[in-house]
């Protein structure tokens, strides 16, 4: 017992004050040797991308994966929209479960349930049992978020740790182009299995890597109380209700169905009534007061906007599947999709400048824009080489708005306390994932009236695409009006928050913690090795390779 609570727990550790978190919950900030650093990078990265695997292995192939298992289109639409239907409300409810039970307990039992949700699902058949399993691995895949943007940080001194939080959000984004990368090799293996057996490798792996390398000591307190999980019903509920309209509306001719007219009904009164309970608590579940300021709002409509505008890419596949593209096409559209969403990862992380943060963003809708108008001039197949340009440049722009987004929000919040920092997160990431599901159901449904109307199959596609174009330049224009709003108003304010920041960081070195990683117990270290071992041969067996 002595020795698993040594495992799960870590031990208290008095830290300087420029080194103790912004928020309960989150890691401290101490310096790290350069080998130390290197190995936080490395772990970041391995759960960053099986973070985002979770969701884009399935949404990526979901046509074959619906052919390989005989689903109906609704059924196949069930099965990528579940896992985000149960990860958008978790964001509400996860974030208190780890201020309360510690960061790393909180890590490891979620990638161990993250990682055994993963191999069930490679030995079902029933589309229940699958549904339930993708639930239960949304649910989960939530911690694996924040787990990876904490070790990115890690990786970084001091004075550049937020370029280790814009570069933490951006491996998670990656994961949408290396999917359709790696899937047709997947697909001809086992069919769909070879999928989760990757994921559940993947995920034995993190679980191994996070198990050695721990993070440094989070501060605890007791925050859960029994009106969080009301407010967790009610406002989860509603949130995953609207999440589930978004992702089955196409699919189930949206007002025309009674379930989703009676969610769309009932959604806005259990909003409500989570929003009363929540103003009337001294400690509710997110701080909606601070929610509610226009400035917040603003920047949570610009993140949906922009998601909306990025799922003009899956009207794009479209178009090249209409022309008949081979499949070693796809592969290397894939490739060049990857290299230039690692591109807009590495260029947002080295250019990130806390006084110019709306700017890039406008710069990467911009681009979203005039690829998209690119995009609805491709109707012949001798178009396809604009198709690989103006989908390398969304790849780029997708993923290098996201870190100066992330950043525009949590300086915002950082100035209001850490509970305003978690609301800010909670935010972040339902917007971002209604945002996800939510484009391509629109996009596409517009597609499908335009087809409805008698349009020709390519000309509907070319009106959706300059329809995202439209989206993009308003998003555009409506991001120019936030910089005029915000950023000069807060120039200032920056500047010295900065200069405060740099002043703490030339005074750490001597008053630094002294805090350094505990050597892994050898029979932990056995159980990790063996954990890694499993992991591998998983991933093997996914590419038939034993």
């Amino acid at each position: 017992m002595r020795l698993l609570h040594a495992f799960f727990d870590d031990e208290a550790h008095d830290f300087p004050a420029h080194e103790r978190p912004a928020a309960v919950g989150s890691p401290a900030s101490p310096s790290h040797k350069a080998g130390t650093r290197l190995a936080h990078m490395l772990v970041g990265l391995l759960v960053g991308t099986t973070a985002g695997l979770g969701a884009a292995l399935v949404s990526a192939d979901l046509v074959q994966v619906r052919q390989l298992l005989g689903l109906s289109p609704t059924q196949a639409a069930w099965l990528s929209t579940s896992y985000v239907v149960a990860a958008v409300p978790a964001n509400l409810l996860l974030v208190k479960v780890r201020r309360q039970y510690g960061l790393r307990r909180f890590a490891l039992v979620a990638l161990a349930l993250y990682a055994a949700a993963a191999l069930a699902q490679a030995c079902v058949t029933d589309i229940a049992a699958m549904l339930l399993l993708r639930v239960i691995g949304g649910f989960v895949s939530v911690t694996l978020i924040p787990l990876c943007l904490f070790h990115a940080m890690q990786a970084f001194p001091a004075k550049w740790r937020l370029r280790g939080l814009v570069l933490g959000i951006g491996i998670t984004q990656c994961a949408v182009p290396l999917a359709r990368l790696l899937s047709p090799s997947l697909l001809v293996v086992d069919g769909w299995r070879s999928l989760f057996l990757l994921e559940a490798g993947l995920a034995l792996l993190s679980l191994a890597a996070v198990g050695v390398l721990r993070l440094p000591p989070a501060d605890r307190a007791r925050v859960l109380q029994p009106l969080d999980f009301l407010t967790f019903v009610l406002l989860g509920g509603a949130l995953a209700a609207i999440a589930a309209v978004m992702g089955l509306g196409r699919f189930e001719e949206w007002l025309q169905t009674q379930w989703i007219v009676v969610t769309l009904l009932a959604s806005p009164l259990a909003l409500l009534a989570a929003g009363v309970i929540e103003l009337r608590r001294a400690t509710p579940l997110i701080d909606l007061r601070w929610l509610a300021h226009g400035d917040v709002w603003r920047f949570a409509a610009a993140v949906f906007l922009i998601r909306l505008v990025l799922a003009e890419q899956e009207i794009a596949l479209g178009a090249l599947r209409w022309f008949g593209a081979h499949p070693n096409e796809f592969e290397s559209l894939a490739a060049v999709m990857l290299a230039s969403a690692v591109a807009g990862v590495l260029t947002s992380t080295m250019c990130v400048d806390a006084e110019k943060i709306a700017r890039p963003m406008m710069l990467a809708i911009g681009i979203v824009a005039g690829a998209a108008l690119v995009d609805s001039a491709a109707t012949e197949p001798r178009h396809l080489a604009l198709l690989y340009a103006s989908q390398a440049a969304i790849a780029f722009a997708g993923t290098f708005f996201l870190g100066p987004g992330l950043l525009l929000g949590i300086t915002s919040a950082l100035r209001h306390g850490g509970s305003a920092l978690i609301s800010f997160i909670v935010l972040f990431g339902v917007v971002n994932a209604l945002g996800a599901v939510a484009g391509p159901a629109l996009l596409g449904s517009y597609m499908d009236w335009r087809l409805a109307a008698g349009v020709a199959e390519q000309a509907a596609r070319s009106d959706t695409m300059r329809l995202a174009a439209v989206l993009g330049l308003a998003t555009t224009l409506y991001l120019a009006l936030l910089l005029l709003l915000r950023v000069r108003r807060r120039l200032a304010e920056l500047r010295s928050e900065v200069g405060a920041s740099a002043a703490s960081n030339e005074e750490a070195p001597a008053a630094g913690s002294g805090w350094t990683q505990p050597r892994v117990v050898p029979a932990i270290g056995v159980l990790m090795a063996a954990l890694a071992i499993g992991g591998v041969l998983l991933i093997l067996a996914a590419f038939g390779r034993i």
